[in-house]
């Protein structure tokens, strides 16, 4: 199993794990690593499984349970057994690397941080930069309209932020605890910042190819960091209230295409259509 060995674990789980070197991806018995990341693993599938509704527990089972020591340890279990090294994931293993009374809360905690900076939201927050810079020269060219651009990012990262937010609601319903809670959010916030660092160059291409410019006071971080909270709150809204609805990622669609397109000077006497037909 690939567990992100560039993340500086011992340093993410500072204050919440027993013994930094039992997240240390160096550590000389590597297996004690790979045991703490299979735990945490064990937590994402079964709250993956939860979400999309492949867990064999009934409902009221589930609106009760949600997610228990036990729960964790049958799942990793079941992981570990597909794995040719001998991994200790049993009570014993488990209360080692989250002691004491606070376990399951420092557990919850380490468990947000986990799913935050999986490999598998890199994928996601990198298509839409990816995408734009190898389409604008297309856009350039009169082969793609702008606007059919936009939708389809907008639509696939809208998609992948409803997700993000279920994982990040369903934990952050797990406590009360403002302390941790407020750790769900920063870790949360992290993950939307790196997502706004990502596009700011890629509007920095799109004003250089298609010979725009940025109203005053707009800059590629400022849009950015806009369309990232547009996003957000469209994809908190829909998890919350289950909402996903054709109109209203229509909606958002349009939002978005609204928010980029003020964004941009047309010049004196002419719209923003059509200033950017005759740019192109």
């Amino acid at each position: 199993m690939y567990f992100n060995d560039e993340v500086d674990w011992p340093e993410v789980f500072r204050g919440h794990i027993s013994s930094p070197g039992l997240a240390d991806p160096r550590n000389p018995r590597r297996c004690v690593y790979e045991s703490t990341m299979v735990f945490l693993e064990a937590g994402v599938k079964e709250i993956d499984d939860q979400l999309t509704g492949r867990n064999q527990r009934s409902r009221d089972e589930l609106a009760g349970a949600r997610l228990t020591r036990d729960i964790v340890l049958r799942r990793a279990a079941a992981i570990a057994a597909e794995e040719p090294n001998c991994l200790h994931v049993g009570e014993g293993a488990f209360r080692h690397r989250w002691e004491g009374l606070g376990g399951m809360a420092n557990y919850f905690t380490c468990l947000i941080k986990y799913t935050c900076t999986a490999p598998r939201w890199s994928l996601f927050l990198d298509y839409g930069p990816r995408r734009a810079l190898a389409e604008l020269p297309r856009v350039h060219k009169g082969e793609l309209e702008l606007t059919d651009l936009i939708a389809t990012i907008a639509t696939h990262d809208l998609r992948m932020r409803i997700r993000l937010a279920r994982y990040w609601l369903f934990q952050v319903s797990l406590t009360i605890d403002a302390k941790w809670r407020s750790v769900a959010t920063n870790a949360y916030r992290e993950v939307l910042d790196a997502y706004s660092t990502r596009w700011a160059p890629v509007y920095e291409e799109g004003l250089r190819l298609l010979g725009v410019r940025f109203r005053p006071g707009v800059t590629p971080e400022k849009l950015s960091a806009m369309v990232s909270a547009q996003t957000s709150g469209f994809a908190l809204h829909i998890a919350g209230t289950g909402d996903d609805t054709t109109e209203n990622r229509d909606l958002f669609v349009a939002s978005v295409q609204s928010l980029i397109y003020a964004a941009l000077d047309p010049g004196d006497g002419c719209g923003i259509t059509e200033a950017l037909r005759k740019s192109l």
